[in-house]
């Protein structure tokens, strides 16, 4: 009973947190063989396509929502020169959009060309217009780009400046240049990612992209200033909650803002609900009674916090359990650790308290 209550409580936070971080949605078009999945797949995962929730919208279009909820991607795969034309299904989105129904709404279009195809004709160049004519922001990506070092491939260069002469209304002017997947066989590395997701959050709608830095699984560096600017505000909140000492025994008041803060914490590493609190259960190993957290919480993993918390030890006691707990998230996230491994749920258990244990003192602070 106590840890289905427990777990009852962490996935509604994790819900919570899961409707504030919100969806991004992308559309991505391009001709057959453009690397469309290759690319979706590199930047935000294969559960997108192979675990994501897949439904045909329309001929042509396949949407496909991952895990966590954190991205909704519209695969316009049969939208090509020559094919059916797409401007209907798009006008009637934005139509339904404008109404109110902001379900489908599309926040960005990845417009993606290959360099190998050295092609870009009218054709692809109307359907730019067209997207960004409906107020779609367009980011056009060139796939397949090969790069030795800094020197890139002189055909790919060509086709850029070709498709930048234009004078398209795509993002920065010019096609973000890519190559999605290494090659082992020609020891061509992969490039242009982080630079896609760079010009990809200046267009999104500011509400989008916390949602878009939670969904890719590129940009490491942007997961952990978000995190760490959520451990500073709810820091910040349990120190004006500890602003009058309180008891040990009265900590569970703190209880509600840490829950929130690991469940957001999870979100933006991109671990499941279910696992989320799988794994919290496992490292914190947090104590139960009577179906509710024990009146300690969280607190009861630090030793030596002493009869009474005051402000600063109520900050800094939030502030540790966030960050080891990012710590352990990231761990998760990029493969370190297996939650599926009891051994390994333990060894970041001891991880996590040993930080708590190393970090937190009276008035002291989390190390950065």
């Amino acid at each position: 009973m106590a840890d289905s209550s427990r777990q009852a409580e962490f996935d509604a936070a994790y819900d919570e947190q899961a409707r504030a971080l919100g969806t991004i949605r992308i559309a991505i078009f391009g001709l057959t063989g453009a690397g469309k999945s290759t690319l979706l797949n590199a930047v935000f995962g294969e559960e997108v396509a192979a675990t994501g929730v897949g439904q045909p919208v329309t001929k042509g279009v396949t949407k496909f929502v991952n895990q966590t909820g954190t991205l909704a991607v519209w695969d316009c795969r049969g939208f090509e020169t020559g094919d059916h034309k797409p401007t209907k299904w798009l006008r009637e989105q934005v139509k339904a959009n404008r109404r109110g129904d902001h379900q489908d709404l599309f926040d960005v279009a990845w417009y993606t060309v290959s360099a190998e195809s050295k092609r870009f004709d009218d054709g692809q160049a109307a359907l730019v217009r067209e997207l960004v004519g409906l107020g779609i922001p367009v980011v056009l990506v060139l796939t397949q780009v090969r790069r030795r070092g800094e020197d890139v491939d002189p055909v790919a260069l060509e086709l850029a400046d070709a498709i930048t002469a234009r004078g398209l209304p795509i993002a920065e002017g010019r096609p973000v240049l890519t190559m999605a997947k290494a090659d082992a066989f020609s020891g061509l590395a992969s490039h242009g990612l982080d630079r896609l997701l760079e010009v990809t959050y200046a267009v999104v709608p500011e509400g989008r992209r916390n949602a878009l830095i939670a969904a890719q699984r590129v940009d490491l560096r942007s997961k952990l200033r978000l995190a760490r600017s959520w451990i500073a505000g709810a820091s910040a909140f349990a120190g004006g909650v500890g602003f009058a000492p309180i008891p040990v025994a009265d900590a569970a008041v703190l209880v509600p803002a840490q829950l929130s803060l690991m469940a957001r914490i999870a979100a933006i590493y991109n671990i499941p609900k279910a696992k989320a609190a799988r794994l919290m259960t496992g490292v914190t190993g947090v104590a139960t009674t009577g179906g509710k957290y024990a009146a300690a919480s969280l607190v009861k993993v630090i030793p030596g916090v002493g009869s009474v918390i005051s402000a600063s030890v109520a900050a800094t006691i939030t502030a540790t359990i966030g960050e080891s707990w990012r710590n352990v998230s990231e761990r998760v996230f990029t493969g370190r650790s297996s939650i599926e491994s009891v051994t390994e749920v333990g060894e970041l258990g001891e991880t996590f308290r040993a930080g708590l244990r190393r970090k937190v003192k009276n008035d002291g602070e989390p190390d950065q």
